[in-house]
């Protein structure tokens, strides 16, 4: 069995960031990563691209899970889900700057964990993605991934995302959308 488990550095977070954190209301979950068992790779659900290949000291070196209070206008649930997350150097495309690639991946696993929770639905899968690139992510450095459901029809979930620096500047922002798998009959 391969156990990966990062506890965050809050005292090398900025000020900014973990003041944030402390806002009345906010849930925070400092997260242990899932241990994945290589005897049973035939498992849906594994996040192995961030527990095998982004979990490390040069990728994203530590991440705080929280939910909070949404003040998004088109969300239809009361809460958004954040992922506060410390990225290191080696996830540039460019010299101190995120490849484009890592600003997906991450939207990408905020709405589906969205659409996940709010269909109470196993791995849905990602039906289709728009992304609206900002400004790059520097790195080293902090974001803030924040994810909120906007609409759901039968299997059906839309999800909207956005990446923030430490100042609420947004860097990307996403919008998709999730089907849930068939039940299957016995």
């Amino acid at each position: 069995m391969h156990m990966v488990s990062h506890q965050p550095p809050l005292r090398q977070l900025p000020q900014m960031v973990v003041h944030r954190l402390l806002q009345p209301q906010t849930i925070t979950k400092t997260e242990r990563s899932r241990s994945i068992d290589c005897k049973h790779e035939s498992q849906l659900f594994t996040l192995s691209m961030f527990l095998r290949t982004l979990y490390t000291p040069h990728g994203i070196r530590a991440q705080i899970n929280f939910k909070r209070p949404t003040t998004e206008p088109d969300a239809i649930i009361s809460y958004e889900y954040c992922y506060l997350i410390s990225l290191g150097d080696g996830l540039d495309g460019l010299t101190g700057r995120a490849h484009g690639g890592l600003n997906a991946l991450i939207l990408d696993r905020m709405t589906g964990s969205m659409s996940s929770q709010a269909m109470g639905s196993f791995a849905p899968a990602t039906a289709t993605m728009t992304i609206d690139y900002k400004a790059p992510i520097d790195t080293p450095g902090v974001v803030l991934c924040r994810g909120w459901v906007v609409e759901m029809s039968g299997r059906k979930t839309w999800a909207r995302a956005v990446l923030e620096d430490g100042t609420g500047k947004v860097l990307a922002s996403a919008k998709a959308l999730f089907i849930s798998p068939r039940t299957q009959k016995v």
